[in-house]
């Protein structure tokens, strides 16, 4: 079995705006075990509500909306004042 190396920018435990302006914190990426080859997927949490959990392709993250603006920005002035040690709200059923 080969292994395909991944790189990305996208960084684990950062927090992202979206261009509708929530914010999410990147949990981690997953390859997606069901599917032939190298699908992989972004990991992240909401910042607001109950803080769902979502999962979207490395390139819809990545990528820009039908009006051309990024879908998620890192967001790097919020980021140096974050407690690193806050927990973050889960989703209880």
């Amino acid at each position: 079995m080969k292994f395909k190396k991944l790189e990305t920018e996208i960084e684990r435990n950062r927090i992202y705006k979206h261009y509708r302006g929530n914010r999410y914190i990147v949990v981690d990426i997953a390859k997606n075990s069901d599917m032939e080859g190298d699908n992989f997927y972004v990991v992240y949490r909401a910042l607001y509500d109950h803080g769902q959990l979502y999962i979207t392709s490395i390139e819809r993250f990545t990528g820009v909306n039908s009006e051309g603006k990024k879908r998620f920005i890192l967001i790097e002035d919020e980021e140096k004042d974050r407690n690193p040690d806050h927990v973050y709200p889960t989703l209880t059923m």
